[in-house]
Order: C-alpha cells, then sequence, then structure tokens
C-alpha cells in the first residue's frame, strides 16, 4: 500500500460504534449513601468541590481515559469544568452515560468520580474509570474506591464492565474511549 493510500484510508475510517448495554427500562440509581462517600450524578451544582479537586489531582488524573490523555489540561477554568460537568448532567438525564461526584460526608469536599461510558468493545456492556482526590488519605481512597465497586456490583446490571487502565492495561485495550471522542469532536 503506498503512503498517500494508507493516509487516505484512516482518514475515511468510520468513527467507533458505542453502545451501553442496559436492560430495558433501567433506571441509573440517584443518590448512594456509602460508610465513607456519598454518589451523587455529576451536575454543575457541583463544580467548585469538583474544580479543586481535579486541578489538586491533575497529574494522576492525566492518562485516565487513555494512555496519553493529555485531561485535565494546566489552563483548565473553572468555567469549562461547570460546561464539562453540565454536559455529564445532559448525558445522565438522557441514558447515554452516567457520571457521579463521590463527595464527603458532609458535602464538603469532592473526593473524586466515577464514570460509566458506552464502549467501542463488543465484549462489554460499557466502560468504567474512577479516580480519587489526592487531597484525601490513602486510607479514605481505598475505603471510597472499595465502597464504590460495591456499589456498581450490586445496583448496575453490568456482567461485562470494563476498566480500561485500571484492570485492562490500555496497550491491551485497543477501544476508542467515549469521553475523549466526545471532547475531540467538540
Amino acid at each position: 500500500m503506498s503512503d498517500f493510500s494508507a493516509v487516505n484510508s484512516n482518514q475515511c475510517a468510520a468513527p467507533p460504534a458505542f453502545h451501553l448495554q442496559l436492560p430495558d427500562g433501567y433506571q441509573a440509581p440517584g443518590e448512594w449513601h456509602g460508610q465513607s462517600c456519598i454518589v451523587v450524578p455529576a451536575a454543575p451544582c457541583w463544580a467548585v468541590l469538583d474544580y479543586a479537586a481535579v486541578m489538586a489531582s491533575r497529574e494522576q488524573l492525566q492518562g485516565l481515559f487513555a494512555e496519553n490523555d493529555a485531561w485535565p489540561p494546566a489552563d483548565l477554568t473553572a468555567a469549562e469544568d461547570a460546561a464539562d460537568l453540565a454536559w455529564h448532567e445532559v448525558e445522565f438525564i438522557h441514558g447515554k452515560s452516567f457520571a457521579y461526584s463521590l463527595l464527603s460526608m458532609d458535602l464538603q469536599g469532592c473526593l473524586g468520580c466515577l464514570y460509566l461510558y458506552p464502549t467501542a468493545s463488543r465484549d462489554h456492556q460499557a466502560e468504567a474509570y474512577l479516580w480519587t482526590a489526592v487531597t484525601e488519605t490513602e486510607l479514605l481512597r481505598c475505603a471510597v474506591v472499595d465502597e464504590v465497586m460495591h456499589w456498581l456490583e450490586c445496583n448496575w446490571p453490568f456482567s461485562a464492565l470494563a476498566w480500561p487502565g485500571r484492570s485492562i492495561a490500555f496497550s491491551d485495550w485497543p477501544h476508542a474511549n467515549y469521553y475523549a471522542a466526545q471532547r475531540n469532536a467538540i
């Protein structure tokens, strides 16, 4: 194949087909109270708390959604973060994807986020990404991860949930990421 043909075939490639497999009529859980955190749908009303946690954890978050993903950028503004949360809220309302803020028990801090996205993998029903704020103790961060993972297992009907970057190395995950694809489309 000539170099020209290779470039042309890449430019004409169809975008990945993302799917989120949930039973008909399934209602995504709303607010949930654990022992270490409160899980709420991500929304702009949490922007101040979210922005502080995102920026404090920025270096650890880079590469969350893909090996070389540079989100969040160093110059991310509070307004951009609030707009991102508004996008997540609309996605949740329409059942396209589900992002949750993980809040402290007193609702005064963002402890991290959980994202459930459509996947391009034929072997999975969805993709999950989870992060905890580096400003919290390792003990609390581990407790939050354990609780949220248990909540997912008990409250979501997934039998094949992919965790790229967590239980599946990105080097073994050839699929595009829904969130990164949406950001790049804007």
